[in-house]
């Protein structure tokens, strides 16, 4: 078959790419409508991209496994979804006059979900969205369509859709293994789609129908994806009670917080009342021992019975150290106040000092830890 009668045959199975047009038109108007919510349309914010449908593992895990699919027509920024829709726009042309526009939508849809599974699968972890799963898996059926139909294909246009397609899969994942923050587990379970569903539906270019969908490689395929997908979603870590320990623990985390500025607060200006003798030693005594010293024990317990992620474990421990010392500085000056013996003075004010100096080694670490990300 020559290159004219290649180009005939193949518009003659597919005149125009609809499908393809279609995807673009939806991943771009989706786009706009993120664009227009973010107010920016270089970034968009995780948490608006989780709220649109992104493949966020804790949410997909409670039950909402249709984000999957929706994350497919979701994109972090501008030149994301600029690029993919480009490699879309190229590709998909041609692979949905290879396997017409059912075959071509399958192929689209199952490679995507792949590589979402696989995503899951390999690295929980941030929202995963884009059309690259999907897009991958377009260039591995078209990868698997020239090695299993090449005398379909024109050796001139065989060695040109060949290494384009292997120099696109090639340099994306070099690029996500490069780059931090691509998702190639999300390309590489695409990708295999692809390839598995391409190799299971080719047929020759002349053959009257793309893809006979009765026929024995084309249901095995079908149910070699569906195998697969199961496998990748059964094998996925549960990170479901992950999340909920970290969610607690960060709401913990902001009340103590608060708590601790507004406790410092009012305990600097007691301390400024007693100087200046505007109020009582019986009424400032009083105020530690029944609101002070009550709202730190109550902060201990609450971060002590908290649960933290294992990478959290140590804050929790040492900011419960923190709350015991800044309660017992104040233990120490209620003695002070009520015996008026000045080793108790001396007391508080080496116990305020340890507080602050366990508050130090904490920053000093987590600037340890993050510098060594």
């Amino acid at each position: 078959m020559n290159y004219d009668t290649f180009i005939n045959v193949l518009f003659s199975r597919v005149p125009r790419a609809d499908v393809t047009r279609a995807l673009v038109v939806i991943n771009s108007v989706v786009f706009a409508a993120l664009a227009i919510a973010a107010v920016n349309p270089m970034q968009i914010p995780p948490d608006l991209l989780i709220r649109f449908g992104g493949n966020f593992a804790p949410l997909v895990q409670q039950g909402e496994g249709w984000r999957f699919f929706t994350a497919l027509f979701l994109h972090g920024g501008l030149l994301h979804v600029g690029l993919n829709m480009l490699a879309l726009h190229q590709a998909g042309q041609v692979v949905e006059r290879l396997f017409g526009r059912w075959g071509f939508l399958t192929i689209y849809v199952i490679a995507g979900l792949l590589g979402n599974a696989a995503s899951l699968w390999w690295k929980p972890g941030p929202v995963s969205v884009g059309a690259s799963g999907a897009i991958f898996g377009v260039y591995g059926a078209l990868l698997a369509y020239l090695l299993r139909q090449r005398g379909s294909v024109p050796a001139e246009v065989f060695r040109e859709m060949r290494s384009g397609t292997l120099g696109f899969i090639g340099y994306s994942l070099f690029a996500g293994f490069s780059i931090p923050g691509i998702d190639n587990a999300a390309h590489l379970g695409g990708l295999v789609g692809g390839l598995l569903l391409g190799a299971a539906f080719a047929e020759p270019l002349v053959s009257p129908k793309p893809v006979r969908w009765l026929a024995p490689q084309v249901l095995g395929g079908l149910l070699l994806a569906a195998a697969l997908g199961s496998w990748l979603w059964k094998e996925s870590p549960q990170v479901v009670r992950n999340f909920e320990i970290g969610s607690a623990y960060q709401q913990t985390i902001r009340q103590f917080a608060l708590e601790e500025q507004e406790l410092l607060r009012e305990q600097a200006a007691l301390m400024d009342a007693m100087r200046q003798k505007r109020i009582t030693e019986a009424a400032a005594l009083d105020k530690l021992e029944h609101d002070f010293i009550p709202r730190w024990d109550r902060a201990i317990t609450a971060l002590s019975w908290r649960e933290a992620p294992d990478d959290y474990e140590w804050q929790r421990d040492e900011l419960v150290h923190y709350a015991t010392t800044r309660r017992d500085a104040l233990k120490a000056l209620a003695q002070a106040i009520e015996t008026h013996q000045a080793v108790w003075i001396e007391r508080s004010r080496t116990l305020q000092v340890q507080a602050d100096n366990i508050l130090l080694q904490m920053r000093l670490r987590k600037s340890v830890e993050a510098a060594g990300r």
